[in-house]
């Protein structure tokens, strides 16, 4: 069923507050034809009289006194239902989140614990995986991704793109021989990225100061789709592994002594970008903006 006057509720209040449709028209920062008009239409809608004016005068009628009473109670609970929504202390409800396994496992459990406990009427199931979901179709509210191409329908917000260099463990490089220039890697067995969709072992290295350039293809005899475990395989004296300085960061300061960085002076072109991304939607929910929010400030300090 349609109520027509519903939407006439906040001007008639203003009306009936301020005694004038110039003061209601300053309240509500419209115009006094504006408020003329929609009176009118409000009083034609109900079929029956709000208001006694004149030039001087500016009276309800008795009708338009109940009608204020009504008015202004349904405002008041429409207020404070959307205070409630909108709040950040009683926000409430699930939020489905897809992540990158790799990139999650490393960096969103302690910011997703610290949500939790600002925001702890919000239920937070994560689903890790590195293969892409259609996040409106399995009900997702937001994704973290390493991705060269957001999905159409999608806001995206990017953060970063890895810039992976070679690592290795002191102990398996101890009898490696020197390691000086990208082409002395295909001695080396390396510990490669591989999904379902592609291999990482294709790689152009890039002098920084001479700006020679020279393309590598890796070969390795174990391979994985997991960062966390290619960096495992790294410290037990596997291989050598290209990662970002994020795979990393969780590691102490004792095993990160123990890893080297293989030609420095050699970096790679950034890959596999970072977003973060969630269905494009004219009103989103204030716990999914919350959550948007609150990660762009945390990742964007990353």
């Amino acid at each position: 069923m349609e109520i027509k006057w519903l939407h006439y509720i906040p001007i008639y209040v203003a009306l009936c507050e301020e005694r004038s449709i110039a003061g209601a028209a300053k309240r509500l920062k419209c115009s006094n034809a504006h408020i003329s008009r929609q009176l009118q239409q409000l009083e034609s809608i109900l079929s029956v009289q709000l208001i006694h004016r004149t030039t001087r005068q500016f009276n309800l009628t008795y009708d338009g006194i109940e009608f204020y009473k009504q008015a202004k109670h349904l405002l008041d609970s429409a207020e404070a239902i959307n205070a409630k929504l909108l709040s950040p202390e009683s926000m409430a409800g699930k939020l489905r989140i897809a992540a990158s396994a790799s990139f999650g496992s490393i960096l969103l459990t302690e910011p997703l614990a610290e949500f939790c406990r600002t925001y702890p009427k919000i239920d937070i199931e994560v689903i890790f995986t590195e293969s892409p979901l259609d996040l409106i179709e399995l009900g997702f509210d937001v994704a973290f991704y390493l991705t060269n191409s957001p999905p159409e329908g999608y806001v995206g917000h990017y953060f970063r793109s890895l810039q992976c260099k070679p690592f290795a463990h002191i102990n398996y490089m101890r009898n490696q021989g020197e390691v000086t220039h990208p082409s002395h890697l295909n001695k080396l067995n390396h510990i490669l990225y591989k999904n379902t969709d592609f291999t990482l072992n294709n790689w152009t290295f890039n002098n920084i100061k001479s700006k020679e350039n020279i393309a590598i293809n890796l070969e390795g005899s174990f391979s994985v789709n997991l960062v966390a475990s290619m960096v495992d395989a790294m410290l037990n004296e596997c291989g050598v592994a290209m990662l970002d300085e994020l795979a990393l960061s969780k590691l102490s300061q004792t095993k990160r002594n123990e890893i080297v960085q293989l030609i420095p002076s050699w970096e790679t072109q950034p890959i596999l970008p970072l977003y973060l991304l969630y269905p494009k939607r004219k009103h989103l929910p204030q716990r999914t903006k919350l959550f948007v929010d609150f990660f762009r400030d945390y990742l964007g300090n990353i």
